[in-house]
């Protein structure tokens, strides 16, 4: 049913349930993961104080980011299943429907994300529009 999972990751105790739930059922099917993390775009803009090198700061995203995909890499490993990491820089949702397209990922397999209020009904999360423009089923869970 499922030959490859995409699992966007950045690292948070919620990304790691998604990442665990997607491994669980690519052990099931005999699936692979590509685990995905994305710096995004926004951020590299947020670090513009002189006394702030703006190499560092990208290192330091990019560094975290590759921690995020290892440690999926490492959960699946332990389980004996396939996976392929990635890091890309970008609008994470459209880095995210281009990896499933690139992958020929079957399934994407996320976090929810706790946006509230005024924030959540203007931008809306992620999750969210990735459920909405992703041409393959996904599966949110919950931390």
């Amino acid at each position: 049913m499922y030959h490859t999972v995409l699992v966007p990751t950045d690292g948070s105790a919620r990304s790691r349930a998604a990442a665990r739930r997607a491994i669980d059922l690519a052990g099931v099917y005999g699936a692979s993961i590509h685990a995905l993390a994305v710096i995004d775009t926004a951020d590299l803009g947020l670090w513009t104080a002189s006394d702030v090198p703006v190499e560092r700061v990208r290192a330091s995203l990019r560094d975290d980011a590759e921690m995020a995909v290892e440690e999926v890499a490492s959960l699946a490993a332990d389980a004996g299943v396939p996976c392929e990491t990635a890091v890309r820089i970008g609008v994470p949702y459209r880095e995210i429907l281009d990896a499933t397209a690139e992958a020929d990922a079957d399934l994407v397999v996320m976090a929810t994300h706790g946006r509230t209020g005024l924030e959540h009904a203007v931008l809306g999360s992620t999750t969210e529009r990735v459920v909405r423009l992703a041409d393959v089923p996904v599966l949110t869970v919950r931390e």
